[in-house]
């Protein structure tokens, strides 16, 4: 009897693969958050709620094609306040946020810059394999790294 392989939806692979960034964004951070330092879980202040980090795109994810939806380099790992609620937050004031990221990850804004018109065929299953192998790459050496730090 022959073995069916089966075919993962184009939508649910790439939904895996801003899954995993997200997550390894937040690991890198520690789950805190970049701006203010609060982790996640912590208490915030305004609300008396538990603090969430996300992790947010620099360059829009919308950009069909763009290998920048997956890059760790565009993604920074903020609380829900400094991503999308606070006036100072950079879903709601980008020319603040873009300031402070060029200030705080001048290397990682001078990538982007360089790669935003970068287009790969991100409906093609070799590339988006990949694109995951590298991130599950990055994250098996970060946490090697972080194995080392303790």
């Amino acid at each position: 009897m022959r073995k069916i392989k089966r075919v993962t939806a184009l939508k649910t692979i790439h939904k895996r693969l801003y899954r995993l960034a997200s997550l390894i964004c937040r690991e890198k951070a520690n789950f805190t958050c970049e701006i203010c330092g609060l982790k996640a879980g912590d208490i915030y202040e305004k609300t008396g709620k538990k603090q969430r980090v996300e992790a947010h795109h620099v360059m829009s994810r919308s950009n069909k094609n763009s290998p920048l939806k997956y890059d760790l380099r565009n993604l920074v790992c903020l609380c829900t306040n400094h991503h999308k609620t606070d006036k100072k937050s950079a879903h709601k004031h980008g020319l603040w946020f873009a300031k402070w990221f060029l200030e705080k990850r001048p290397d990682d804004a001078k990538w982007i810059l360089e790669h935003t018109d970068d287009i790969v065929d991100l409906d093609d299953r070799d590339i988006l394999k990949s694109i995951e192998e590298n991130l599950i790459k990055n994250q098996i050496e970060q946490k090697n790294c972080s194995e080392k730090i303790d």
